[in-house]
């Protein structure tokens, strides 16, 4: 059973969906722009359409709404439907639409939306298929399991996967994107035991509330004793997952404690982030691997013929992380979150960590540490995945990349 509406993403905030074992609602939303002026695509062509291509999340390409107007399923342009004076870009409806039909995958430069994006009709739906919840909407894909510790197992742009499984990792916890409480001291790793076996890997409680899916664990059976609650949406205009973690001190004493999340992705891909330091070692049996730096941002290529694990340690800057992966180096994982000083980690951690072996890397960022009383509450962390389908395959120090990242997370 699927019911469907028709809303203006200004009004999707307002509506909620409710969501049961295969039951889904679906909202189709109209195109991003707002405010019509007549002349649509049929007297501009296809240079009006680009010039009002969707960029950041729905911004078009120059930072306000062009002339790229809608088209019909067939990607034929209709009458008088282009929009100006807003950033809400261009929109085109239906399976291609002309803004795909002339700009192709768009511009990494410039942050043109890539094909299959954000630039048409777009839909938010939640699908529940036993203890998996997944969300679909433009051309992502993502989905968490709340049997596994809330885990979440797949996020896609497309049919193209970002996240190791368990057969590329080869390990049957280490995989997909799980959250931790930092500092690493306060548990054992590889944590295979119960030391945080109720945050990592068992059940999770659901609330399905609207659109917003909230995940909270058992109290963990060990010191720490935390209850952790996660929280998934979409922000469809941004064509973003919005994730919000909370952890709540469950014991009788006074605990310090930061939120930390780890992803994991495939090996032979490219991180890269914003740096305010340099990246260290803090366990002297590992070692560091070769980055670059180039314009402030940090690259690092794994290589999958090293056979030593290395973790590295860092300070990152403007609250962002990203890896592309891929066969052909295509597929761009952004993740977003509050930007902290280094006086703010945990001792002993940063805000960002990469972890790597030859069949995975751990793409990972650390929150400020917080001191909670018992029965008190953490602040929400909040973090946003985008996935995204690059028009040509990345490479390390590429500034185009670099300004296609930050015009999508604006």
């Amino acid at each position: 059973m699927t019911a469907s509406f028709a809303v203006t993403q200004r009004e999707l905030g307002r509506l909620g969906f409710v969501g049961s074992a295969f039951l889904a609602f679906a909202f189709a939303v109209t195109g991003c722009g707002s405010d019509s002026v007549s002349g649509g695509p049929t007297t501009g062509g296809c240079a009006a359409a680009c010039a009002g291509a969707p960029g950041a999340g729905g911004a078009g390409g120059a930072g306000a709404g062009g002339a790229g107007g809608n088209a019909d399923a067939a990607g034929a342009p209709t009458a008088g439907s282009a929009t100006a004076g807003d950033d809400s870009g261009g929109s085109s409806s239906g399976a291609g639409g002309l803004w795909q039909a002339c700009c192709a995958a768009g511009d990494s430069g410039s942050g043109g939306e890539p094909a299959g994006g954000n630039g048409g009709a777009t839909t938010a739906m939640w699908i529940n298929n036993g203890s998996k919840y997944s969300l679909s909407f433009g051309s992502t894909y993502f989905e968490v399991d709340a049997d596994l510790g809330g885990r979440i197992t797949s996020f896609k742009t497309g049919e193209a996967e970002l996240l190791a499984d368990a057969a590329t990792t080869e390990l049957d916890f280490y995989w997909g994107s799980t959250f931790w409480p930092s500092p690493q001291s306060l548990f054992a790793l590889p944590p295979t035991d119960d030391s945080i076996s109720n945050i990592d890997r068992n059940p999770y409680s659901v609330e399905l509330d609207g659109g917003e899916l909230t995940l909270t664990s058992a109290l963990n059976k060990k010191k720490p004793l935390l209850v952790v609650t996660k929280k998934f949406s979409a922000d469809v205009a941004k064509e973003a997952v919005v994730i919000e973690y909370t952890m709540t001190n469950g014991g009788s004493d006074p605990l310090s404690v930061a939120p930390w999340e780890v992803t994991r992705v495939a090996g032979g891909g490219l991180t890269f982030y914003p740096e305010n330091t340099a990246p260290v070692l803090h366990d002297p049996n590992l070692v560091l691997p070769p980055t670059t730096l180039t314009a402030g941002v940090r690259w690092f290529q794994h290589d999958a013929s090293v056979k030593s694990p290395t973790k590295f340690f860092a300070d990152g800057k403007d609250g962002w992380i990203c890896h592309v992966g891929g066969a052909n180096a295509d597929l761009l994982l952004i993740k977003t979150f509050p930007d902290i000083q280094p006086a703010q980690s945990p001792t002993g951690e940063s805000e960002v960590e990469i972890y790597a072996v030859p069949t995975y890397v751990e793409v990972e960022q650390q929150g400020a540490v917080q001191a909670l009383a018992a029965g008190e509450s953490s602040a929400h962390w909040t973090v946003r995945w985008y996935a995204r389908k690059l028009a040509a395959p990345a490479t390390a120090g590429s500034a185009d990349l670099v300004t296609y990242v930050q015009n999508q997370i604006k």
